[in-house]
C-alpha cells in the first residue's frame, strides 16, 4: 500500500449510474466508493455497469441510482496485510478493486493490476539475485 498512492474516488449512492460512469471516465478510475451520509456503503465498478445492464437493459443509466447497481458486499484489506493474502482474497472473491481500510477510513484502493505488477517486479528481483549468487558460486569454484 505504501508504494501505491491511487486516489480514492467517491460518489453518493443516490447519484445516477450515468453520473458514476462519467466520473469514472473523467478520473480514469475503474471503481468508485459509494457513500451514504458520507459513510462508505459499497463499491461501484465497471463490472457493475455491465451486470446491471444485462439484468435490465430497458432503463436508461441516468434513471438508475448507483446504490441499486453497486456491489454492497464490503470486502476490504488493511495496510498491514501481506500481498499474498490480498491476492488470495481478491482471487477467492473474484474482484479486481479492493479498498484498503484503516480505522474505518478508506485510505486507498488496490487493483489486481497493481498486485500483479508488484509480484512481477519482486520475482524479477529475486531471479536476478539468484543469478548473481550462482555466478558468484561458479567464480568461487574456479579459484
Amino acid at each position: 500500500m505504501t508504494e501505491k498512492n491511487r486516489a480514492v474516488h467517491i460518489i453518493a449512492g443516490n447519484r445516477s449510474v450515468d453520473d458514476a460512469v462519467s466520473l469514472m471516465a473523467i478520473k480514469k478510475a475503474g471503481a468508485l466508493i459509494v457513500t451514504e451520509n458520507e459513510r462508505p456503503v459499497g463499491i461501484f465498478t465497471e463490472r457493475d455497469v455491465f451486470r446491471f445492464y444485462l439484468k435490465d437493459n430497458t432503463t436508461a443509466l441516468s434513471q438508475i441510482a448507483v446504490q441499486d447497481a453497486m456491489t454492497a458486499k464490503r470486502i476490504a484489506a488493511k495496510p498491514e496485510y501481506e500481498i499474498s493474502a490480498v491476492l488470495a482474497l481478491m482471487t477467492r472473491d473474484d474482484i479486481r478493486h479492493l479498498p484498503v481500510v484503516e480505522d474505518d477510513n478508506i485510505i486507498g484502493i488496490l487493483t489486481l493490476n497493481d498486485l500483479i505488477a508488484h509480484q512481477i517486479e519482486s520475482l524479477t528481483d529475486e531471479i536476478q539475485q539468484l543469478r548473481d549468487y550462482i555466478e558468484d558460486l561458479h567464480e568461487a569454484g574456479r579459484d
